[in-house]
């Protein structure tokens, strides 16, 4: 069956030349002339804002294959797989027009995928998984205890990071009753690898290259002179002056909270002297880095609760898109918000605005640090 519009969930952290292969492929793959990139926003799953701003990598999106841009709400680009891989999906399936889903794993049975997701609707695997959570272990490592509980048969590849993020976006269809069809493209490099791979390089090696001002230009299209480099350590007073003031009755709802945890990071940030040091400390075999990384970026920007978007931020399109912009204004329960004054606002928005101040003020050009900017900005529209 023929597919008009795909949807990928992704962070473009930055865009790099592998995610414009996997554009391409997802069109071809699954037969669509269009493709809507859900993104995460101003800040990314590993808790840390992205290396620039949401705007300028949406537009490089559409520079690279993508005919419509949407923002992952902060809420849940800072969750954990599962969380973010529901929110996501949620939202392609509250568009009304995207009517299949092509994401990266280390495998393409999409067979194998399905089997193991449904498998996390058994008795058996919630136990095991509550069992193993509560046990301290991490989330990955508890996924896959819990998973090869209820299908010891399974190749070890299946309990790689990039398929257990596939389970999840199945599953989240599953849950959603969504007729959105998946599809999965082999990934071929290691995801923990800064090395290259069929001529593509890591996100995080071609960041760790444009922080050092060495030559990426092999590996992504070039972000422009103007952009600002965001960084964590830029806001480190800011940072460790919040959890100083902070008593863990401030943070006992905060998304990511458990038993200990507040206390953890609030003593600690009276010993640490930079973020860096903050994050180091707390980070054990029971809170994985990012883990703590996401959990004190949820403090910071306010974001406890459960919420569901009523609207879907637009942040870059080209004819293609905007044609889609209005389908979606016809077929969607969720209002595509362009302008962002004709908007009346969310609990969960405020949050969106709340995470682009705050990596405002982990800019590298200081001139770039002031607020307000999803009110003065506007989605990027090529051609």
């Amino acid at each position: 069956m023929k597919h008009n519009t795909v949807g990928i969930v992704c962070e473009y952290n930055p865009f790099h030349y592998g995610h414009q292969y996997h554009i391409a492929q997802a069109k071809k793959l699954t037969g669509a002339s269009r493709t809507v990139c859900v993104m995460s926003g101003s800040f990314v799953q590993r808790g840390e804002p992205a290396i620039c701003d949401k705007w300028q990598r949406a537009k490089s999106a559409i520079d690279g294959g993508a005919d419509l841009v949407i923002e992952l709400p902060a809420y849940y680009a800072l969750q954990s797989a599962d969380n973010f891989a529901f929110g996501a999906v949620s939202l392609l399936d509250g568009t009304g027009i995207v009517d299949s889903i092509c994401f990266g794993a280390e495998t393409d049975d999409i067979s194998l995928l399905k089997k193991a997701s449904m498998l996390r609707e058994t008795p058996v695997w919630q136990s095991k998984l509550a069992g193993c959570l509560s046990a301290g272990a991490g989330y990955p490592s508890a996924c896959e205890t819990a998973l090869r509980s209820v299908m010891p048969d399974a190749p070890d590849n299946l309990f790689l990071p990039n398929n257990i993020l596939a389970m999840g976006y199945i599953y989240a269809l599953s849950q959603l009753n969504s007729a959105i069809e998946p599809f999965c493209l082999k990934r071929n490099n290691d995801y923990h690898s800064d090395q290259s791979s069929d001529g593509f390089k890591s996100a995080t090696a071609i960041r760790d290259m444009i922080k050092s001002g060495k030559d990426y230009s092999s590996w992504a299209p070039l972000l422009p002179e103007s952009a600002s480099i965001c960084s964590l350590s830029n806001a480190d007073s800011f940072i460790l002056g919040f959890f100083r003031r902070a008593t863990p009755f401030d943070l006992a709802d905060v998304k990511g909270y458990e038993d200990g945890l507040a206390n953890l990071v609030i003593n600690s940030a009276k010993k640490a002297c930079t973020s860096e040091e903050l994050f180091e400390m707390c980070t054990s075999k029971r809170y994985t880095l990012h883990r703590i990384k996401r959990f004190c970026a949820c403090a910071i920007l306010g974001i406890r609760g459960n919420h569901t978007p009523d609207y879907l931020r637009i942040l870059a399109a080209n004819s293609k898109g905007t044609a889609m912009i209005k389908e979606i204004k016809e077929a969607s329960r969720l209002v595509p918000v362009v302008k962002t004054a004709n908007y009346s606002g969310s609990a969960m928005f405020d949050m969106d605005v709340a995470a682009t101040d705050f990596a405002s003020l982990c800019q590298g050009v200081v001139s770039e640090r002031y607020a307000g900017k999803d009110y003065t900005k506007s989605p990027v529209i090529v051609g």
